[in-house]
């Protein structure tokens, strides 16, 4: 059989043919943004929040036909203070608009009055803008300067701030402030700010001592319908001349919990054995296949981890969800010690994103973070 590209990708956004449902999310995103509402968007990490964002943006330029709108995605995570979220909105805005057009020279013209640095990264020549200033006031004038710029442009402007929580980590403890006062006073641009740590998220935009506070309306990425994941799934495959069964796709979801990066990751294994009719046994072998390319860093986790801390990584992950870790069931069914011990140990993996705390409708449940290493665990 003839080798064929993997459509199973693992990052980046690569068209609305490979994207898998989230109809919905994408509508109110847009629906949001036509109406001039700001929308925090935040799930736990490898949900597909940066794919949703992309994928809404190139849901609604198919939809705008005069050219109305432009959209800019800028991801802060490695950021760690003011200044180089000023930097990286600014390379932002100019690969948005490059120069070669009205609006892109423009752009030019007024970064050349802060006195910018401009270089190419040498792998992906995708342009970056960094100033050079003392004081942080410099920094937060050009930002002032950049969203005016955005604001006076004649088309409407959606800006996605992706890992937008990394703000709270600036050593410029007014940051907030100093974002909320500028962007207060645009009615020309609309945000997304989008996020993997719910609990910081939506103390930034749900408490009232925040500057934030209530300035946007939340969306919750969850995982996708599973009978959705299942006929995409299906299709994909069946598209490229390979089938694949119903139990196969069933336990392709269960196992990877509908996790949508995992699950891309089993089914690009799965796609790379070059199998026309694929049945449970090529599933069970590329499980297999995952878990041992991936024990070598599982076992340097223990390593960083008390015997504490891993005892109760290995409950969690044999579990499933466990709903009260410090219970008397719990912690005797297991042998972790005092209630007082497992409550450290808890905090610790939180911390370290070992775990994550989830709640549904009946109540909040704590979760291996890591989808394949909680299968390695129940092992």
């Amino acid at each position: 059989m003839r080798i064929q590209k993997n459509p199973f990708h693992l990052k980046g956004y690569h068209g609305a043919e490979l994207f898998c449902n989230r109809e919905k999310e994408t509508s109110k995103l847009i629906e949001n943004a036509k109406n001039g509402v700001n929308t925090t968007l935040f799930s736990i990490r490898r949900m597909g929040k940066t794919g949703l964002i992309h994928h809404a943006f190139n849901t609604l330029g198919k939809e705008d036909k005069g050219g109305k709108w432009k959209c800019i995605y800028v991801d802060i995570y490695a950021t760690q203070s003011i200044a180089e979220f000023t930097n990286q909105l600014a390379s932002a805005i100019f690969k948005s608009f490059p120069p070669g057009n009205n609006i892109g020279e423009k752009f030019l013209n007024l970064i050349k009055g802060f006195s910018p640095i401009i270089s190419y990264d040498s792998y992906t020549s995708v342009p970056e803008i960094s100033f050079s200033y003392k004081q942080p006031k410099q920094y937060i004038h050009s930002l002032t300067g950049l969203f005016k710029f955005l604001e006076q442009q004649k088309t409407q402007v959606i800006i996605a701030i992706d890992e937008f929580q990394q703000i709270t980590n600036y050593p410029e403890k007014n940051t907030e402030a100093i974002l909320r006062t500028i962007i207060q006073q645009l009615n020309n641009v609309v945000f997304i700010f989008s996020g993997s740590h719910k609990h910081l998220l939506l103390e930034i935009f749900n408490s009232a001592k925040r500057p934030f506070f209530s300035s946007t309306q939340a969306l919750h990425l969850i995982e996708i319908d599973k009978e959705k994941y299942r006929e995409y799934i299906r299709r994909i495959f069946s598209e490229r001349k390979r089938k694949i069964d119903k139990e196969s796709t069933d336990f392709i979801l269960e196992w990877t919990k509908i996790h949508t990066y995992y699950t891309q990751a089993l089914c690009n294994k799965i796609f790379t054995q070059n199998i026309s009719i694929i049945k449970i046994d090529h599933v069970y072998l590329a499980c297999d296949s995952i878990l041992k390319e991936q024990e070598t860093m599982f076992f340097q986790y223990r390593n960083l981890l008390t015997s504490s801390q891993w005892n109760l990584l290995k409950a969690i992950a044999k579990e499933g969800k466990v709903y009260q870790p410090t219970g008397i069931e719990f912690v005797g069914k297991y042998n972790l010690g005092n209630p007082s011990s497992v409550r450290r140990s808890l905090a610790a993996l939180e911390n370290k994103e070992m775990v994550f705390k989830e709640t549904n409708k009946a109540a909040g449940y704590f979760q291996v973070y890591d989808c394949f290493l909680s299968r390695w665990l129940e092992r």
